[in-house]
């Protein structure tokens, strides 16, 4: 559930990276604002526009998602097909151990000469290939927009498993999906305060993230090259891996509670940069965009269960 909007404590301007006041001024002026999800008791919403703005909006808001989720789909089947191509690499390489180790048994049980050193290789021959790393970023050109890409496992997991392999294909596309949120963040912020400054608030509330929950957060914002990552995207294979080190009865809720955390710390970001209006609009985008997700793959005969998790962060 969403925790109390209580939690950020740092200057709104230094967040940003530059004074927002003007901006917060001339949104509060236009009152440019959709219909709102449901709210907490207490919480104050903003007066409505005219019925034709918010038509406007909505239109413009479900052709950029149209092209969102195109995109969303072909990541998905790009981590399914790399995930497939890993795990057939590692059943060719377990079955060519097998084979080498039946052909010559004794080669297996002869010992070296007695006055030739015995010298380890620091290659191991026998290990699967991994494919290389995936680039984070691809670019849109018809709209504009740059879209995060994924990498797959670069560390000896054992995909050769059926769960095995779902667990991991189910943990990307959760993170997949929880990036969505901050897609739709930068496209309802960049027009308003420029791309620099909405960068700049998602990289630094994960700084803050951070000091919270630090066990998740642990280098998550740096890619596998060694880059910080400052649109304020996560690296997947970072998380998956910190989540792996949690204790396993509490890996699940302490990895939400993170997750949900660092959400809520963008949205206070928003509202105390933006107002209240502002925030409602955009945790009303992330609302409705995973409720349709949820009721469309629910039609589908799906698996809602993780979609569900990522719509308690925003409820």
């Amino acid at each position: 559930m969403r925790k109390s909007d209580d939690d950020l404590k740092i200057d709104i301007n230094e967040l940003f990276g530059g004074d927002i006041s003007a901006v917060r001024q001339s949104v509060e002026q236009s009152n440019q604002v959709v219909p709102e999800a449901p709210e907490s008791p207490g919480t104050q919403a903003a007066p409505p526009s005219s019925p034709n703005d918010i038509k406007i909006a909505e239109q413009q808001f479900q052709e950029w998602m149209t092209i969102r989720e195109k995109e969303l789909e072909a990541k998905t089947q790009e981590l399914e097909r790399r995930l497939e191509e890993l795990r057939d690499q590692q059943l060719q390489a377990a079955q060519a151990t097998v084979m080498s180790t039946e052909a010559d048994p004794v080669l297996e049980e002869s010992a070296p000469p007695a006055n030739e050193p015995v010298v380890e290789s620091p290659i191991d021959f026998n290990a699967p290939i991994l494919p290389p790393f995936v680039p984070k970023t691809i670019s849109n050109e018809s709209s504009g927009t740059t879209f995060e890409k994924f990498s797959v496992p670069e560390q000896e997991t054992n995909l050769t498993n059926e769960g095995e392999l779902e667990r991991v294909r189910n943990e990307y596309e959760f993170l997949m999906v929880y990036d969505e949120f901050r897609g739709i963040i930068i496209h309802e912020l960049k027009d308003l305060v420029g791309e620099k400054k909405t960068y700049k608030m998602l990289e630094r509330t994960v700084e803050l993230a951070r000091e919270k929950f630090p066990e998740v957060f642990r280098n998550a914002n740096w890619d596998s090259s060694g880059n910080l990552l400052e649109d304020g995207s996560l690296d997947s294979q970072r998380l998956i891996e910190n989540k792996s080190l949690l204790e396993s009865a509490k890996a699940k809720t302490g990895f939400d509670l993170a997750l949900g955390t660092l959400l809520s710390l963008r949205l206070q970001a928003i509202e105390k940069g933006l107002g209240a209006g502002m925030k409602n609009k955009v945790r009303a985008r992330l609302y409705h965009w995973i409720n349709d997700k949820i009721e469309k793959e629910h039609l589908a005969s799906k698996n809602t269960e993780d979609l569900n998790r990522l719509k308690n962060f925003v409820v």
